[in-house]
C-alpha cells in the first residue's frame, strides 16, 4: 500500500519572494472516517471572536494529491486546522475535507511524520474538543479554501 500525502498550497502575498507557500499532510482515510462535528468550526468562529489567539480566514489556493489512492472520494472544499500546543510547544495540523452526503471529515495530518498510534478517532476527538476550549493551544488558524 503506497502513502498518500495532499500538499496544501496557500496563497502568497503579491510581491512576496515566494508567492506561495505550502503544508504537507499524511492521509489519515480510514476505512471508517474520522467525521468533524459540523459545530467544530462555529465553535472555533466564535472563539475568534473573543480571542486574539484564533483566527479564521480564506487562504487555500489548491490541494494536490501525492500517491495513488484507493478510495474514490469528491471533495468539495478543503480546511485548514493549524495550532500550537501550550504544553510542550509543538505545532500541528488537521486538513479537513467535506464530502457530498457524508459532511467534513478529518483526511490528513502535520506533521506527515508523526506517530501513528496518536491517529486513533478518540484521540483525534478528544484534540477537536480541547481545541475549542482554547485554554491549551495558541495560535489557532483556521484556513479555508
Amino acid at each position: 500500500m503506497s502513502t498518500i500525502f495532499y500538499k496544501v498550497i496557500f496563497k502568497g502575498v503579491k510581491g512576496d519572494s515566494s508567492e506561495s507557500y505550502s503544508l504537507t499532510f499524511k492521509n489519515i482515510i480510514q476505512e471508517k472516517p474520522i467525521h468533524i462535528p459540523s459545530q467544530f468550526f462555529s465553535s472555533l468562529k466564535l472563539l475568534s471572536q473573543k480571542q486574539a489567539n484564533v483566527v479564521n480566514f480564506q487562504n487555500i489556493g489548491e490541494v494536490v494529491q501525492i500517491g495513488a489512492s484507493t478510495s474514490n472520494y469528491d471533495i468539495n472544499y478543503y480546511i485548514v486546522v493549524l495550532f500550537t500546543s501550550l504544553a510542550d510547544g509543538e505545532k500541528e495540523g488537521f486538513l479537513v475535507g467535506n464530502l457530498k452526503k457524508i459532511g467534513d471529515i478529518l483526511i490528513g495530518i502535520w506533521p506527515f511524520n508523526k506517530e501513528s498510534a496518536s491517529i486513533s478517532s478518540k484521540n483525534i476527538l478528544k484534540k477537536l474538543d480541547l481545541l475549542t476550549e482554547g485554554s491549551k493551544f495558541k495560535d489557532i488558524s483556521v484556513i479555508y479554501s
